[in-house]
């Protein structure tokens, strides 16, 4: 397996609020993770940094989980962050109201587990499709999930940043927990809504499947985001699981 990371503030944004990560545990088990941070006065990247910290660190001191004992251990650990990272923003009334999103991804055994909170997503590609494996927490999929609006009008939508769960907002928060076969994809990319916002899956797709580079890919991935004219940070990382190291 061969993974890439990429994350950049983009055209509009003074910092970059987003943060991702690959971090290895004891045994050499993956974890892969990408956070969107949010809140007033610049201080989602505080938000983002916190949860990245605090999961590179409970990672790194893991070794040789089995599949439901990480499944466990993984939902239980972004309880308790998130439990951490609301308690710290009460501390001081400038972080009052930061958050973050989250989407994280481990490899165990052939088993990828996936866990998410907010609008940042999680895809699995073939050489025939792009499948989405996350489900947005937010207001335009409350929206699509009632009918009200249909997906590509979601992509217009004057509050389709708009999410209504994020790490750090609530002192209870339960995560979505997705678990899928290694051997049946090519690729994993977990991404920010920087990128998913402005990229359809048919341009995903197109980007990921050519004969560049994989870091060349990542690269126009971001710049194709940044060109269709996203107004936000945008980071990815990408698994390729076909790869050797």
């Amino acid at each position: 397996m061969r993974i890439v990371e990429r994350s950049v503030t983009g055209n509009f944004r003074k910092n970059n609020e987003d943060t991702t990560a690959i971090i290895l545990n004891g045994t050499n088990q993956q974890l892969l993770l990408v956070a969107d941070g949010m809140g007033g006065h610049q201080h989602g990247e505080v938000a983002s940094e916190f949860v990245r910290d605090k999961l590179v660190e409970a990672w790194k001191n893991t070794n040789l989980l089995r599949v439901n004992e990480a499944e466990k251990f993984m939902k239980n650990l972004i309880i308790q962050v998130n439990r951490e990272l609301y308690d710290f923003s009460t501390t001081d009334d400038k972080y009052k109201g930061m958050g973050t999103t989250i989407v994280l991804a481990a490899f165990i055994e052939d088993t990828i587990i996936v866990l998410n909170i907010g609008d940042s997503r999680a895809y699995v590609l073939t050489a025939r499709d792009v499948q989405q494996v996350t489900k947005d927490h937010s207001f335009v999929e409350l929206l699509i999930d009632s009918g009200e609006i249909t997906r590509e009008d979601a992509l217009k939508h004057p509050h389709r940043n708009v999410v209504t769960k994020a790490m750090g907002t609530n002192r209870l928060i339960q995560p979505d927990v997705f678990r899928l076969r290694n051997k049946q994809y090519h690729y994993l990319l977990l991404a920010s809504d920087g990128l998913t916002d402005t990229l359809s899956k048919s341009e995903i797709h197109q980007e990921m499947f050519n004969s560049k580079p994989l870091e060349e890919r990542a690269e126009a991935l971001v710049n194709t985001a940044l060109d269709n004219g996203s107004t936000d940070n945008v980071s990815i990382v990408i698994a390729d699981l076909k790869a050797s190291e």
